[in-house]
This record gives C-alpha cells, structure tokens and sequence, in this order.
C-alpha cells in the first residue's frame, strides 16, 4: 500500500515538481496538493494522508501554525516542513 502524502505550498511551479516526483516514486502517492492553509482541516479530511509535507511561509495560516492544527486534530499524522530561509530563527 502506498504512503498518501499531501503537500501545501503556495509556489505553484514547486507543488507541480513535487507532486510528480512524489506520484512518480514507488510507494508514494499523492493524496492531495494545496497552495494555501485555508479550511485545513476540511482538506486534510478529503484527501486523507498519511504524511504532510508543508511549506513554512504561505499566506493566510503559515506552515508553523498549521502544523500546530495538525498535531492537535490528526495527531498520527507526521509533517515535514520545507523552506527555503536559511536564517535559524525560521528554521527551528
């Protein structure tokens, strides 16, 4: 059975690359691809993953408070977060 993953990032061209590269990959499957945060909850219901991989900076609810909903409402689901800041502030 293969790993469902869903992915929030609001750069466009990244969520594409990532959702073929992750679909594209033996025991991986994309459950969903979402550019912003709004209505969480409802979207991480519909698509059911098993990992989220979440982008830090997005408009609206930021990666970091939503991985906070995440943890409080599906807290058997893991999160990796991405970003490209490089400063440690962000970061940790």
């Amino acid at each position: 059975m293969a790993l469902r993953v869903s992915i929030f990032d609001d750069n466009q061209k990244l969520l594409d690359s990532l959702s073929v590269l992750i679909d594209g990959s033996p025991g991986f499957q994309i459950a969903g691809t979402f550019a912003d945060c709004t209505s969480l909850v409802s979207k991480i219901k519909k698509s059911q993953p098993d990992i989220i991989l979440m982008d830090i900076e997005m408009p609206g609810i930021n990666g970091i408070e939503a991985v906070r909903i995440v943890k409080k409402e599906f807290p058997g689901i893991n999160v990796l977060m991405q970003t490209a800041f490089e400063n440690d502030e962000n970061v940790f």
